[in-house]
């Protein structure tokens, strides 16, 4: 990109050599001469990059309209909160059969008379430890799908409701 020329200050068209041998004053001059051009060019940008705002105010929603979304947002929370609870019971439930399943394992393989006998029940205690263990977390994934399901049909039928 080509620059462009910055305007020069008076005396600054001597050699080297005369700059240095130039007096103070002339010097002090120049600073006050350069100092006095910024002023008004500094003056006249502000004052034009002002400009006014226009505040837009949104549009006042019905006051049947709030009202059937603050009731559609109470019902929300109180399914949401319903299916919380029942999402967090069975998660228990199913962490407790998991204990009481690996403890029942390690019971029964302790009191195994033979090796053979003990690879036996650890093979199937483990195997239906799963089986129960798939069922459960199918059934909570189920009910956490329906638990969304069910907390946003408020909502739902609230904003198609014109």
């Amino acid at each position: 990109m080509a620059e462009a020329k910055k305007p020069r200050a008076k005396g600054t068209r001597t050699s080297a050599k005369g700059a240095k041998q130039a007096a103070p004053a002339e010097a002090a001059n120049v600073t006050a001469e350069m100092t006095l051009d910024l002023k008004p060019v500094v003056l006249s940008v502000v004052p034009s990059s002002v400009q006014a705002v226009e505040v837009v105010q949104p549009a006042p929603i019905p006051q049947a309209r709030g009202d059937v979304l603050r009731q559609a947002v109470s019902e929300t929370v109180a399914v949401t909160a319903r299916g919380a609870l029942e999402v967090n019971e069975k998660i228990l439930e199913a962490l407790q059969a998991q204990s009481e399943a690996a403890l029942e394992i390690w019971r029964t393989a302790l009191s195994a008379p033979r090796l053979s006998d003990v690879i036996r029940v650890q093979a199937s205690g483990t195997r239906q430890a799963y089986e129960a263990a798939t069922a459960q977390w199918t059934d909570i994934a189920t009910t956490t799908a329906q638990w969304l399901n069910k907390s946003l049909e408020p909502l739902q039928s609230a904003l198609h409701r014109r």
